[in-house]
């Protein structure tokens, strides 16, 4: 496993409504170098969830919280609760005694501005960042954090996005020949499609798929 100062946690749904969000996380997270941790990444069924994600927590220097989905948009809706509490559990860690985890950085999203001030006071003087579930925002600003707190070299925003377009595209082309479907290639597990962002990071970026 990668260590404490490279580990970026990622707290957000895993739905097919924000995949697109997570998918840009995941590959912001990977072309800074660094290594995304996320509840889903074992699939043990007999292990407890809760201690698995305070096991994640301990061991991430850097943590992107998306609270998006924690606020209902309708009547009747029933808002996500899971977010804010592993926010929690994270900022917790930050100042526990300890001074291995005292050092830990956040970024934390909402999907429209004060939002979450209206919803969760205790959040007060912290400054969520509202990405309206345009991936791109996420890109943008998830690029300006790490560039800030991680201290990584990235490409301009506009060039991040870019090489985003020019990764889906290989993807797309390696899973065809893989003797995927174009419809199995845009919908593959969320585990398998961060392996492709490992290896496509690894080959140097390439903007075409050669088999």
């Amino acid at each position: 496993m990668p260590d404490y100062n490279s580990s970026v946690f990622i707290n957000c749904p895993f739905d097919a409504d924000f995949a697109p969000l997570l998918e840009a996380m995941l590959f912001c997270v990977v072309r800074a170098g660094l290594y995304p941790r996320l509840a889903s990444e074992r699939l043990e069924a007999g292990e407890n969830r809760l201690d698995k994600i305070l096991e994640i927590i301990e061991a991430c220097k850097f943590s992107v919280h998306d609270l998006s989905m924690a606020v209902s948009s309708h009547r009747g809706e029933t808002f996500r609760m899971n977010m804010p509490f592993e926010l929690g559990l994270d900022m917790g860690r930050r100042r526990a005694p300890d001074p291995e985890t005292n050092d830990k950085r956040f970024i934390i999203f909402e999907k429209n501005p004060y939002e979450l001030k209206r919803s969760l006071s205790d959040l007060a003087g912290v400054d969520p960042v509202s990405h309206k579930s345009d991936f791109r925002k996420v890109i943008r600003e998830l690029r300006n954090f790490l560039r800030v707190e991680a201290g990584i070299e990235m490409p301009g925003a506009t060039a991040l996005e870019n090489e985003y377009y020019d990764f889906q595209g290989w993807m797309m082309e390696k899973k065809i020949s893989e003797g995927n479907s174009e419809a199995d290639a845009t919908s593959l597990p969320t585990l398998e499609r961060l392996e492709e962002m490992k290896r496509w990071n690894e080959i140097g970026r390439p903007t075409d798929f050669i088999g």
